[in-house]
């Protein structure tokens, strides 16, 4: 399979895989931002829940 392969394809392999990690990069840090606001939002509500 690999062997038909020409230039063109090597470097749009090339490119994908960066532009797939470049989003899993996004992806990830997206999530902690998002789960360490809900991490705060929980400790805010639990201070103001006790007595």
């Amino acid at each position: 399979m690999f062997e038909e392969w020409g230039g063109v394809e090597w470097i749009l392999l090339i490119i994908n895989a960066t532009a797939l990690f470049i989003a899993g990069r996004f992806l990830v840090r997206k999530l902690k931002k998002k789960f360490e606001e809900v991490e705060k939002r929980q400790a805010f509500h639990r201070r103001m829940n006790d007595p």
